[in-house]
């Protein structure tokens, strides 16, 4: 329905979207565990408060609940797009490959974290549930499934440095008149050192606990199916490509282009390879387990219900009037202080959308010392880091749904030290880009 009413704008479809989206909502606080049941009541009655503070219109309350409707829809559906790499054992394979090929748990996260990049460059969020769908196994063999997730999670939230798919670039190259084009550099860079600075962090941990992360045997009985990984890349590069073409060639939305192609690819790959019973195979699968993603549903509904409501209230637009005269003259606190008011905020479900734009909106980078660029780049690093360290981040939802965990344990627990430390490391950095300008 959601779907649907993307393309015919009706009213009554939306409110029949909103009033399920409520029914969903009220039926989950019935059967959720007792931790995430409060948390979504906390929010969802924190917006309320707000929403009756301010007195918004009937109107403004569905808008609150339909606010992450396309993200509820993406994630319901995004599960169907990978039912072409079930078709054959294709997971298999690339176990054979780090048997024979890939002993160290290193290269593998090295791999995780750059693969999960350019996927996410190009699709966005979809990277997170394609590469785990594809490497989780793998991640089994080295007994560090946190470990791979954590540079899963680190390596996905990267393509928020340069990625067109992310709002922070297009904020920043809409509102801020800086062409994409001189971005891509900066970009490319803070990848290449964010995945210097994750390897760093495996190898430290594989150091701390030797024992729990041994290397693999070198099997030499263990033959690669290469075939099979050329259909693999085959199949994965098809699916991006596709959403990549959708996308250049539509005005649609990526969140809707997204779920559109998680219906249609698998069916197609099911004709072309005469797969129709794995597909149906594949169909009753995801049927059986799709009621599983109620929680985060319900999550995804309070919070962007939350989030709308602090829109309302105005709570964005006062965010930059913290920033206090003195800490111009201090360029690598100054621009902490920027990165951290998009990132505090988003720990108690403020999305970056709200802060980000509201800091590009009000401030004249002149005005506060930075250069334009220099601005425009802590934009972007803070915000691709509130996206890693936000429990309330699409990414942390969707990654806790995957692993069964919390998003909590997904954002703060696996990446928290490490982001908190990008925050610091980076500011240096643009403090020292900044003054080249």
């Amino acid at each position: 329905m959601h779907l649907a009413n993307y393309f015919i704008k009706s009213t009554l479809l939306f409110y029949i979207c909103c009033v399920l989206l409520a029914y969903i909502f009220v039926y989950a606080m019935r059967i959720l565990p007792k931790v995430t049941r409060r948390i979504c009541l906390a929010l969802m009655l924190t917006g309320i408060c707000l929403m009756l503070w301010k007195r918004i219109p009937f109107d403004g309350w569905l808008l609150g609940l339909d606010k992450n409707g396309n993200l509820i829809t993406l994630f319901i559906l995004v599960p169907m797009m990978f039912l072409p790499f079930s078709y054959s054992d294709y997971q298999k394979e690339l176990k054979h490959v780090a048997q024979a090929h890939m002993q160290s748990l290193l290269p593998f996260c090295m791999l995780t974290f750059s693969v999960v990049h350019i996927f996410g460059v190009v699709i966005s969020v979809g990277a997170v549930t394609l590469v785990f769908e594809l490497f989780r196994n793998n991640a089994k063999l080295y007994g560090a499934e946190e470990t791979f997730m954590a540079s899963l999670l680190r390596g996905y939230c990267t393509s928020g440095f340069w990625s067109p798919a992310w709002a922070s670039i297009l904020v920043v190259t809409t509102q801020m008149n800086i062409p994409w084009i001189q971005i891509i550099p900066w970009g490319i860079g803070f990848f290449l050192i964010s995945l210097a600075l994750d390897t760093i962090a495996v190898w430290f941990k594989i150091r701390q606990n030797p024992n729990k992360y041994p290397r693999l045997e070198n099997r030499e009985d263990v033959k690669v199916d290469w075939k099979k990984i050329f259909i693999l890349i085959g199949l994965s590069t098809a699916l991006i490509c596709t959403i990549a073409v959708m996308s250049k060639i539509t005005p649609w939305d990526l969140m809707i282009i997204i779920p559109i192609v998680a219906m249609v690819f698998p069916v197609v790959v099911a004709l072309i390879q005469n797969k129709v019973e794995n597909y149906k195979k594949g169909i009753k699968d995801y049927y059986d387990t799709v009621l599983s993603v109620m929680s985060q549903v319900a999550l995804f509904t309070a919070a962007g219900f939350l989030s709308k409501a602090l829109e309302y209230s105005g709570v964005g637009a006062m965010i930059p009037k913290l920033l206090p005269v003195w800490m111009y003259q201090y360029p690598v606190i100054l621009i902490c202080s920027i990165m951290l008011l998009i990132i505090v905020p988003s720990l108690v479900g403020i999305h970056p959308v709200a802060t980000g734009t509201a800091l590009v909106a009000t401030i004249v980078p002149t005005s506060i010392g930075l250069t334009d660029m220099g601005f425009a780049l802590t934009i972007i690093v803070g915000w691709a880091l509130a996206i890693l360290i936000s429990p309330f981040s699409a990414t942390s939802l969707i990654a806790g749904g995957l692993i069964n965990s919390s998003p909590w344990d997904v954002s703060l627990g696996l990446s928290g030290k490490f982001g908190f430390f990008n925050v610091l490391f980076f500011s240096i950095l643009l403090a020292i880009i900044n003054s080249s300008f």
